[in-house]
């Protein structure tokens, strides 16, 4: 299991680099390379192994990898580290740090019913004025929530479902 504060912690390091030398964008795009090399290949077992010699591993990322010198010393240094399953972990961190950077923010819509498009675009539009930001929604449709919505902004939860309401309604009347 990848660890989120180290992760976290590379994470904001590329993001100073990268905002410093106006690079955002492409270091994104460096960071999702090497998560998709490191973490999510085939080959992600063998860049973790131990028993394989960290400068045959190293070598093999830079043959690899096509991406920006700072970009590839994070990568051998994930390797070094015995980090690099944490590579996408390191991604994703990162580009959450660039959307918020860029008054960008996802967020996850959950209804009991399926939504219209124009709804999804309407609540992206209300949820962007409330905050200030640009908002992307994906809508999920969950029918045990019965009622209401589930909005998951970033590390944000709104809970507004009518599942939550009733449990909350049966634990005062069970205390009472």
């Amino acid at each position: 299991m990848a660890d989120r504060q180290a992760a976290k912690r590379y994470a904001q390091a590329a993001f100073a680099i990268a905002r410093d030398g106006d690079a955002i964008a492409r270091w994104r795009a460096d960071l999702d390379d090497v998560a998709a090399v490191l973490a999510d290949s085939d080959a992600a077992g063998w860049f973790a192994a131990p028993r394989v010699p960290v400068a045959e591993r190293q070598a093999a990322a830079e043959r690899a990898l096509d991406v920006d010198q700072l970009a590839l010393n994070l990568a051998r240094l994930l390797i070094a580290k015995g980090r690099t399953l944490e590579a996408r972990e390191i991604a994703d961190a990162f580009s959450r740090l660039a959307d918020e950077h860029e008054g960008l923010a996802q967020a996850e819509i959950t209804t009991a019913v399926p939504l219209q498009p124009d709804q999804v675009a309407a609540m992206e539009q209300r949820l962007g004025e409330a905050l200030g930001k640009q908002i992307t929604a994906t809508a999920d449709v969950d029918a045990d929530i019965i009622g209401g919505v589930v909005l998951r902004i970033d590390d944000h939860l709104i809970d507004g479902s009518v599942r939550s309401r009733l449990r909350r309604l049966r634990r005062e009347l069970s205390g009472a």
